[in-house]
């Protein structure tokens, strides 16, 4: 009865390796597609700040770090959110943003954002500086309690490029902008109220 057994499964062993399945290497797995964000060539200012938009929907900082020129990068926030937080936008350059991305990223949120409306006209790109006006953005940001803040403003961007590649040199919040879907006309706050939240806490 043992014999009757062993028999057949020698045989599969011996099928097994005369056809390669056993003791072959096995093909190196494929990274986890979560880490790898789809980050487009900064080539031109289009890209940077489309990457920017990536790295906010998925929380990821390096493209948001890659995107911003650090050693020569300046925020100047509008009237409203510099008179709420008073003295936090004094210097604020390169460092400044890279902590504000990591300490708001850090918090977790959930991030539905368009960062360049879509009637905006991009200015073609000629030398090694362009300026982006009245770039409209608008962001909701939900936390880890539910709470849902939205953001919305215009904002004059400048881009450089350094190397081979673009950057944002400078971003000036220029004021909040209303939601058009809405009647009343309220401004909504702009991403330097963010900013100023974050560097706060």
């Amino acid at each position: 009865m043992r014999n009757v057994i062993v028999l057949p499964v020698l045989l599969l062993v011996v099928a097994l390796v005369a056809n390669g399945c056993i003791f072959e290497p096995r093909a190196a797995e494929e990274p986890d597609s979560e880490t790898a964000v789809p980050y487009l060539d900064r080539i031109d200012p289009k890209n940077v700040w489309d990457n920017m938009q990536t790295s906010l929907r998925n929380i990821h900082s390096p493209g948001w770090e890659d995107a911003i020129l650090q050693a020569d990068f300046t925020y100047i926030p509008d009237s409203d959110a510099e008179s709420q937080f008073p003295g936090v936008f004094d210097g604020w350059h390169g460092e400044q943003e890279v902590e504000f991305i990591r300490d708001f990223y850090g918090t977790n949120p959930v991030v539905d954002v368009l960062l360049r409306d879509p009637e905006f006209i991009v200015p073609a790109t000629s030398g090694t500086e362009v300026q982006w006006e009245g770039v409209i953005y608008d962001m909701t940001v939900t936390d880890q309690g539910g709470a849902v803040n939205r953001y919305r403003g215009s904002a004059d961007i400048t881009f450089k490029v350094e190397g081979n590649f673009w950057f944002v040199s400078i971003w000036e919040d220029l004021q909040g902008e209303s939601d058009p879907g809405t009647s009343g006309g309220v401004a909504l706050p702009t991403m330097g109220v963010l900013r100023g939240t974050i560097a706060s806490n």
